[in-house]
């Protein structure tokens, strides 16, 4: 498999082989999916980077972006981690740009 299921010998260190490895796992993900795949997830993030721009701007908006941010962010959770922490980078920076002032709504 991919050596995240444990079945590996020797000890992980936890340190730069560990983030080489991912970053090769991630690597043959993404030439894996095609380009419909990956175009389909980056309109995801983007969507879910919109309503967390929609739910920092006052109450009612945060109210009516609320329930779908969270349902898109639990599909994300159920794809893969990847997609979550990608997800919730894209929440993260959508949220600073947007009290920054460099995304208008």
């Amino acid at each position: 498999m991919s050596g995240f299921d444990g079945d590996e010998s020797g000890t992980s260190t936890g340190g730069s082989d560990g983030v080489v490895r991912s970053i090769v796992v991630v690597g043959q993900e993404i030439r894996r999916s095609s380009a419909n795949a990956v175009a389909v997830d980056v309109l995801y993030v983007f969507t879910t980077a919109f309503f967390a721009t929609l739910a920092v701007r006052g109450t009612w908006p945060a109210l009516i972006a609320g329930l779908p941010l969270v349902v898109m962010l639990a599909f994300a959770w159920m794809s893969s981690r990847l997609f979550l922490l990608t997800n919730l980078i894209g929440v993260g920076l959508a949220v600073v740009l947007t009290r920054l002032g460099y995304i208008p709504l």
